[in-house]
């Protein structure tokens, strides 16, 4: 019965505005009209409602009979969502129907789009190092990153307002991407595939639930099969583990029926994360203060740059670092090597373009070929001083840094 019941009914969502009207307002005036709905809310804007209820082709809402279990068509959702919003001087929007009651002087509580001062965030990507600070400065605010290796992942993290990684789009080597955040409100989890929000898998542990079951206080069993079948949440704990190579899906899914707290640790635990992932979600550690982490400050689009060029080249799996590597060698190790080079170039390139000036005045043409390369020649010396100059500066200052790292680590031994 509850197989060919779910196939009459239609999965609809929608959502309630109400400045002033609390959940349980809400949840009996559904009662009074019978009809079977999921609401949900965050205790903070408890004047949002999400709405979850059934509709049927012809659009009418699922309702409960007064004398037998299981649902029957009520009135049109359009029908439903005026009579709502005029009751509560509401906004309210299900499925295609919409109707606005609000007045015009209506004050909606302000909602946060970048976070709270207490909002901390772990990003599980295998985005590389390299665009790292080029994020920090695009977003203008400091990431702190750390490898896992054993995840073949990058854990990059932040706290505070702000706005989020991935506010700007997200590139395909930085997908799937695994959003962890933590409040003094909620509890969440966002999985990021495609970069499409409507194909993200979201979970949060800090939302409150609430069954309206129509007109009657305790569902038949027809009644909570149907619930059970098209209003229960729709995350799937397996878009969220396909994210991390070696998440288990069982205790995933087990995790996400774990209520608050010990749900959003259990969904950790699953994952197979680093333990002190944990702790900086909760604020017992700072995000600078992860094991191995490396902190990116926005200072600016070329300072981001020239760092994140030098982490691109710096990766043994980027093709021609061996090559910048043992350059930068060269030219910091032996520099007269390089300036010999240059200065050989340049002569030869000098000695072409006299030849070709020699050839125009004996034929009275000048052999372009001739002149170009030897002009490519010096150009290209030039350049190439300039570079080696520029590189070997570099190279000193990071040794320097280096020595004076290790030196403060021994006296602070």
């Amino acid at each position: 019965m509850a197989q060919d019941a779910s196939q009459r009914w239609n999965r609809t969502d929608g959502v309630l505005i109400a400045p002033g009207t609390t959940p349980e307002a809400v949840a009996a005036a559904f009662a009074a009209r019978g009809v079977l709905v999921r609401l949900e809310w965050f205790p903070t804007t408890a004047h949002l409602l999400s709405l979850t209820l059934l509709t049927d082709v012809e659009g009418r809402v699922a309702v409960t009979p007064p004398s037998r279990g299981g649902a029957v068509p009520g009135p049109g959702v359009s029908e439903l969502v005026e009579s709502l919003a005029r009751e509560f001087t509401a906004d309210v929007a299900i499925g295609p129907a919409t109707f606005n009651a609000l007045p015009d002087s209506a004050e909606l509580p302000a909602v946060s789009a970048h976070g709270a001062a207490s909002t901390r965030t772990v990003v599980i990507s295998p985005m590389s190092a390299y665009m790292v600070p080029l994020q920090a400065t695009l977003l203008e605010r400091p990431l702190a990153v750390a490898n896992a290796p054993a995840l073949s992942r990058r854990i990059v993290m932040y706290s505070g307002e702000g706005a989020d990684l991935g506010v700007f789009g997200w590139d395909e080597e930085s997908l799937p991407a695994l959003i962890l955040t933590s409040d003094a409100e909620d509890l969440s989890i966002r999985a990021v595939t495609t970069g499409d929000p409507e194909d993200d898998a979201v979970f949060s542990w800090g939302m409150s639930s609430l069954h309206v079951w129509g007109g009657v206080e305790e569902p038949g069993p027809a009644l909570r099969a149907l619930a059970d079948e098209l209003l229960a949440d729709l995350t799937d704990a397996s878009g969220i583990v396909a994210a991390i190579p070696g998440a288990d899906l069982e205790a995933a899914t087990e995790a996400i029926a774990q209520p608050g707290p010990e749900g959003f640790a259990a969904m950790l635990a699953a994952l197979g994360l680093p333990e002190w992932v944990g702790s900086v979600l909760t604020g017992r550690l700072a995000p600078v203060e992860a094991p191995g982490v490396v902190v990116h400050e926005p200072r600016g689009l070329s300072n981001a740059v020239g760092r994140s060029v030098g982490l691109l080249l710096a990766d043994p799996s980027t093709p021609g670092s061996a090559f910048w590597q043992t350059y930068v060698r060269t030219v910091t190790d032996r520099p007269w090597a390089v300036r010999a080079g240059a200065l050989l170039e340049a002569g030869l390139g000098g000695t072409l373009v006299g030849a070709a000036v020699r050839r125009r005045r004996s034929t009275g043409l000048l052999p372009v070929g001739l002149t170009a390369v030897g002009v490519f020649l010096m150009v290209d010396a030039i350049t190439e001083v300039s570079l080696a100059s520029w590189t070997r500066h570099r190279e000193l200052r990071r040794r320097a840094d280096e020595e004076m790292a290790l030196v403060a680590e021994e006296l602070g031994a």
